[in-house]
């Protein structure tokens, strides 16, 4: 059930790239499918290669811009009630579509890939492939990084620029699902110290930056409804480790800064000068470091978006996919962070001079639809962003869908968490999203209602009683598939793709030779037309 008629402003579809809107990025027909002809899944020991830098961060990149340019003209069309910056057409576009066969007012990009759902299915498998790759072979999962370099040691880690330490905020690499503390008492094991003895960080960047392409391809796709494909026979896998890679990175969000390192450094970011100097110090392998931390936080917040299209599209999953997000994974409750703590909103202390002296002042920052951190005005602090309004859509469509109410199983402490939320639905709020009105309706009558104690099964509205059944389960098995072993976190699986990667794919070429790197510079950032001399603004 889409509600376009008051979504469609929060929908990250209508999101637009940097790009200029008079470039057409990638003409429909015959250059689309031939772009869309070159995706394939990638296994975990593929990430990195000549082949995956050309698919996914030079052809894949091209096409979601593209995608996101026509979703924001069409977005702009569509807006005569409510216009944002973001997405203003321009006058030359309808005529630059037409002159190549199309329509501004198409998406043919998203209608290629529901018609080659096999592409979908690829792009699937190569974001969990990706996930495990960044997870355990680029870092180990708890693993730490020692700064200073051993003597017989031959990797240097200060090659670049002395030791890190600017802040306690950019301390060893934490877990990126927001964990523990990593352990600082041993030298890494991973891919990522190779990669920095070799010169080879800004491939790792783009490769990183893949996964966040992915998810906003997916998010184009889904924001038009689950694809058939997905709904037959054994499609239904693609969809349950879709679930289930949005619940990992909903709990990443909802995991408190104190425990995320990801997340502080985003809400608690250095000073000006801090940030200089620790740019000037940093060593190659805290730029890869650096890389994990800042995809991970933006991939995250794609996936966001993501979940929502799968709330507001549950009427139309399977049984087992909605107890899924209901049961396992407790989505309801994993939105709550999200309102509470808002991992896109800032509150931090900036340096400005007045009449030559200088002074600090307190500003209010939110993450915006280009993947920036803006400032915000005090009188604009209840303006709701994209971001901000994706957990309250899904929370919607969680509490209010018959499907969600029938599935899921409250007790007093489901019920206790979701009524937190009510002090937050105010006049304000439902001005920009009126529907939140029958959220407010639904935690009004939760209030009253009697529910079992925790351990006492659970209430079912659709029965009007308790129930404490137990269900079976299913395993990720598309995911078992992808990492290519049983136990992810298996030493000496882990340790032959390290192996594998660096004999066959990064010890053969650096940043500063880099022939893919200079495609993607060449065809995603400068066009065809370039004559490739800024390329060496990428060299070491």
């Amino acid at each position: 059930m889409n509600h376009q008629s008051y979504s469609d402003i929060f929908t990250a579809s209508s999101a637009m790239p940097s790009a200029s809107e008079e470039t057409l990025i990638v003409s429909p027909g015959l250059e689309t499918n031939s772009l869309l002809d070159s995706i394939y899944a990638a296994t975990v020991e593929e990430i990195g290669s000549n082949k995956f830098m050309k698919t996914y961060c030079t052809n894949l990149e091209r096409l979601s811009i593209q995608a996101h340019l026509t979703a924001g003209v069409i977005s702009a069309s569509q807006s005569n009630l409510v216009g944002t910056a973001s997405s203003i057409a321009s006058p030359g576009m309808d005529e630059l579509f037409s002159s190549l066969g199309g329509s501004a007012h198409e998406e043919y990009i998203v209608e290629a890939f529901l018609e080659n759902a096999d592409k979908l299915e690829d792009l699937i498998k190569t974001l969990l492939a990706l996930e495990y790759w960044r997870d355990n072979v680029l870092f180990r999962k708890h693993e730490g990084i020692k700064v200073e370099s051993e003597k017989d040691d031959e990797v240097e880690f200060e090659i670049e620029g002395g030791e890190r330490g600017v802040l306690d905020a950019y301390d060893s690499l934490n877990d990126v699902d927001g964990g523990e503390e990593a352990d600082n008492s041993g030298a890494t094991k991973g891919l990522a110290s190779l990669l920095a003895t070799n010169g080879n960080t800004l491939r790792g960047a783009f490769v990183l930056h893949s996964e966040t392409t992915i998810v906003s391809m997916l998010n184009l796709v889904f924001y038009k409804g689950i694809p058939p494909a997905f709904l037959e026979g054994d499609g239904d896998q693609f969809l349950l480790s879709l679930v289930d890679y949005c619940a990992r990175h909903l709990v990443f969000l909802g995991t408190p800064e104190g425990a995320n390192t990801a997340l502080r450094r985003q809400k608690s970011p250095l000073s000006a000068a801090n940030l200089s100097t620790y740019l000037a110090t940093r060593s190659r392998l805290d730029e890869v470091q650096d890389s994990v931390y800042d995809e991970s936080y933006k991939t995250a917040v794609a996936a966001a978006s993501l979940s929502r299209y799968l709330c507001e599209n549950s009427s139309d999953l399977p049984a087992s996919i909605v107890s899924r997000m209901l049961e396992v994974h407790d989505w309801p409750l994993l939105m709550v962070p999200l309102i509470e703590e808002p991992p896109w909103t800032r509150r931090r202390q900036v340096e400005q001079k007045v009449d030559n002296i200088a002074t600090t002042k307190i500003v209010w920052e939110k993450f915006n639809d280009n993947n920036e951190w803006s400032e915000v005005f005090p009188k604009d602090l209840l303006v709701l962003t994209k971001a901000e309004a994706q957990p309250w859509l899904a929370l919607f469509h969680l509490t209010t869908s018959k499907v969600c109410r029938e599935s899921y199983g409250l007790d007093e402490f489901r019920k206790a968490q979701l009524m937190r939320l009510r002090r937050y639905i105010h006049e304000a709020l439902t001005d920009q999203l009126p529907v939140l009105q029958e959220v407010a309706r639904y935690l009004d009558e939760l209030s009253i209602l009697g529910v079992p104690v925790v351990g006492g099964g659970v209430h079912r509205p659709s029965s009007n009683a308790s129930s404490s059944g137990l269900l079976l389960q299913r395993v990720d098995s598309l995911r078992e598939i992808v990492i290519g072993h049983k136990s992810i976190h298996d030493d000496d699986h882990l340790d032959s793709i390290v192996k594998l990667q660096w004999d066959e794919i990064y010890s053969h070429v650096t940043d500063s030779t880099d022939i893919e790197l200079k495609r993607v510079a060449l065809e995603v950032y400068d066009g065809p037309g370039s004559d490739g001399d800024e390329f060496g603004e990428y060299s070491h």
